[in-house]
């Protein structure tokens, strides 16, 4: 119905701003230098990895609450999700900007903030599916690209707060250079977290009463929250069903439950290609900054690279997932794991010369991207959107795996152990091993669209009534 319709593109709408909030977890990127300069003036042992740790944190506890909104979404309304999880990250992240003490901080702006942003990570993407169940994929790839392009606005934000005067980061420490703890870039890192946090929470309120779910049937909305019909016994034995089952035309989609869904193999299939795939590019989206600084030093340059980098994050997204909804999932992974595999053997060699690191990052940002945005779309075509959204969530918990790799080479590296060419080498061989496992992979649909004419039918055979 039209009522629908326009409802749905408020939807994606309202998910689409609300990840540019949640999308600037990448941001970290770009004020982790600032942040480490200001924390450094009260404990000089801390280090930039140290604060790298901020971003896997991020992920980690995000990817921990995401499966626990769409475990809800039955129960209570879309808005409520993104409120609770509104004033879980955007208090973290204010209380953040008093924390004097790493710990303490660690605490309040990557944990809080993951917790938060996890919350509501899938709700508007699973809503934007019910609306639009035949264009998943740009769905996805619409409401995600604004998760990528979030860090590309704040970036700017951040830079003219911080470091109007573009003054350089000469003040070394182990793992790179920050700024002295002393200066005025450092002590306006907490302004410029204020700031963000106060635009973010316009953002959110804006977004929040725009998410909704599809006005459903009078036949499902007859159904208890709790009710799942996931198989033809489930139709027998339901009576509201029984009375509409007779309807010509009608049909029912029969998606797998959970309790199926993780009896195979496929589940842990993906989860691994995308630990595989994506460790590289959430490496660089950690780190890109501390590292090219140790040779170029120029802070507005590295802030351009990392905001085209998030706008390729962002942009990217719908690109990719559209691609998918014409050529399918195996075809765009397994070119996305072309591009990575080119990019990560190569970066140790371009990565003093400017504009091929501007590239490069660019690739690598929009290769990450695609993964963010085809994997849920897949999902969703081989388990259904609700059974889909629900079992991508653990999924997910791949991106916490991938930069803790990430963040052990890079220690390994700070500690003499590797080169950064065998890191990148390293990080280089890992999307080889998701390319030949994409090649493999079954991609066929556990769905079932079962016509209620039929299953009347066959009710009516099991009882005796047909011959």
């Amino acid at each position: 119905m039209a009522s629908n319709k326009a409802k749905g593109i408020l939807c994606v709408i309202g998910g689409l701003i609300l990840h540019i909030v949640f999308g600037c977890l990448y941001l970290w990127g770009n004020i982790q230098v600032y942040v480490t300069s200001y924390l450094h003036k009260y404990d000089t042992s801390i280090t930039l990895d140290d604060t790298s740790t901020v971003f896997i944190l991020q992920n980690a506890f995000k990817v921990i609450c995401v499966p626990l909104a769409t475990l809800l979404i039955d129960f209570i309304p879309p808005w409520s999700t993104s409120l609770i999880g509104g004033l879980i990250s955007m208090g973290g992240v204010f209380a953040s900007t008093y924390a004097t003490n790493l710990y303490l901080f660690i605490f309040l702006y990557p944990i809080l903030f993951g917790i938060g942003t996890g919350f509501c990570y899938m709700i508007p993407i699973m809503c934007g599916w019910e609306y639009f169940p035949e264009w998943k994929g740009t769905v996805s790839g619409i409401i995600l690209s604004g998760y990528g392009c979030g860090s590309f606005i704040f970036s700017f934000i951040s830079i003219y707060i911080a470091n109007p005067d573009e003054e350089q980061a000469d003040y070394p420490i182990p793992g790179g250079n920050i700024f002295n703890p002393e200066s005025p870039v450092s002590s306006r890192a907490p302004v410029m977290l204020r700031i963000i946090c106060a635009i973010w929470c316009c953002f959110i309120i804006a977004g929040m009463f725009l998410v909704s779910r599809k006005t459903k049937p009078a036949l499902v909305k007859s159904l208890p929250k709790t009710s799942r019909l996931h198989t033809r016994q489930d139709f027998f034995q339901n009576e509201t069903i029984n009375s509409h089952l007779s309807i010509p035309g009608a049909s029912i989609t029969v998606e797998p439950k959970l309790s199926e869904v993780f009896k195979e193999y496929r589940v842990y299939y993906i989860w691994l290609m995308l630990i595989f795939s994506s460790s590289y590019p959430l490496y660089l989206a950690g780190s890109f900054k501390t590292f090219e600084q140790i040779d170029l030093h120029d802070d507005r340059f590295i802030t351009l690279v990392g905001s085209l980098g998030a706008v390729a994050n962002g942009l990217s997204r719908w690109f990719w997932a559209t691609l998918q909804d014409f050529f399918g999932f195996k075809k765009i992974f397994a070119l996305l794991m072309i591009f990575e595999i080119i990019v990560a053997f190569t970066f140790v060699s371009i990565h003093r010369i400017k504009i091929l690191y501007l590239i490069w990052v660019f690739i690598s940002f929009s290769s990450l991207g695609g993964y963010a945005s085809t994997a849920p779309t897949l999902c969703a075509k081989i388990y259904g959107p609700i059974s889909g959204g629900k079992t991508y969530t653990i999924i997910f918990s791949a991106y916490a795996v991938s930069p803790m790799i990430g963040w052990g080479l890079s220690k390994m590296k700070t500690n003499g152990v590797l080169e950064y060419s065998t890191l990148f080498y390293i990080l280089g061989i890992m999307p080889i091993i998701s390319l030949i496992m994409t090649i493999f992979l079954n991609d066929s649909t556990m769905v079932k669209n079962a016509s209620c004419l039929n299953i009347k039918n066959e009710q009516n055979m099991r009882k005796g009534l047909l011959k």
